[in-house]
């Protein structure tokens, strides 16, 4: 799974945010800082890399003025034991798949989640010894946030230092079939084996919940994202448009490029997600199979902005 890939969902949701508040970029440029980022096997992204440009920016939108991102950086699952933990993770990935059915049936996210900087070693080389940072609101497991909302989890941290220094973690999450977990709930495991994961909301999820018996095979840490940030994270940033269009605008938009027989479907696919038949995010899934990728980003971007105004 690529995280750029990923990202082409970002313009059917009018509230993912484009807009730029923060500083500049910083590096870890430090010797030390160099050696830390190679003991964990951590490759430093530069600026014009894809992966770099998404996140940084995500988490500029995200985060707001309050914030400076320092660095990026990669697992390069350079070690035996990190190259173990991603294959380990595809396994799991292929067998949630075959248990859902097929192609869709894995459904893999990326999810946000605040370490310690002692913590992050034993991540890297172990995996997850325990739930990170959460109340046990929704049970015993890790919490993760969705990757457009890195401002969720990073109010869970902690400052590392005076200066304000913070270290979240860009995860795979293996999500599958989904249930909802009520608050209060002090589950360790799925309610049933027909679920793989927990979220408080199935249309506005604002958690991802990953039991602890399913921590270090459905959950890959990624990214890491250091970042200095005030000791009170209080203040809500500004929230941005991005490019984004009405469905039904998108629809008679897209009768100009597809044969009336894929409009007529789209239109079923729109109208049973009305009916809530099916969710958004099948909908977004059945639309983009239509018509690619590429004429749908396209078309959001060139009209998207014109339907706004």
């Amino acid at each position: 799974m690529d995280y750029v890939r990923t990202q082409v969902e970002a313009v059917f949701d009018d509230s993912e945010q484009d807009g730029s508040t923060i500083s500049e970029s910083g590096s870890c440029d430090s010797s030390s800082d160099r050696s830390f980022a190679d003991e964990l096997g951590l490759m430093e992204l530069l600026e014009g890399d894809k992966a770099h440009d998404l996140i940084f920016r995500n988490c500029k939108s995200g985060l707001g003025d309050q914030c400076q991102i320092l660095s990026v950086l990669r697992n390069g699952f350079r070690n035996v034991g990190s190259r173990a933990k991603l294959k380990t993770f595809q396994v799991f990935q292929e067998a949630v798949q075959m248990k859902h059915g097929g192609h869709g049936g894995a459904k893999v996210k990326y999810g946000w989640c605040s370490v310690s900087k002692h913590e992050l070693k034993t991540i890297f080389e172990y995996g997850f010894s325990e739930p990170l940072r959460n109340d046990g609101s929704f049970g015993r497991g890790l919490y993760l946030s969705p990757d457009n909302s890195p401002l969720d989890c990073l109010k869970d941290s902690a400052s590392e230092s005076e200066d304000g220094m913070r270290f979240l973690l860009l995860c795979r999450v293996l999500l599958g079939k989904s249930e909802i977990v009520p608050q209060g709930s002090t589950r360790s495991c799925p309610s049933s084996p027909e679920f793989d994961s927990g979220v408080d909301d199935l249309v506005s999820t604002k958690k991802y919940i990953v039991w602890s018996t399913h921590m270090n095979t459905h959950v890959l840490p990624e990214f890491l994202v250091c970042i200095k940030a005030p000791f009170n994270l209080t203040r809500s940033p500004k929230r941005l448009r991005s490019p984004w269009m009405a469905f039904p605008v998108l629809i008679k938009t897209l009768s100009k490029f597809l044969p009336p027989s894929q409009i007529l479907v789209i239109q079923k696919h729109y109208k049973d997600q009305q009916n809530r038949r099916i969710t958004r995010s099948e909908l977004i899934q059945r639309v983009r199979s239509i018509t690619g990728d590429k004429l749908l980003v396209h078309i959001i971007k060139a009209c998207g902005h014109k339907v706004q105004h």
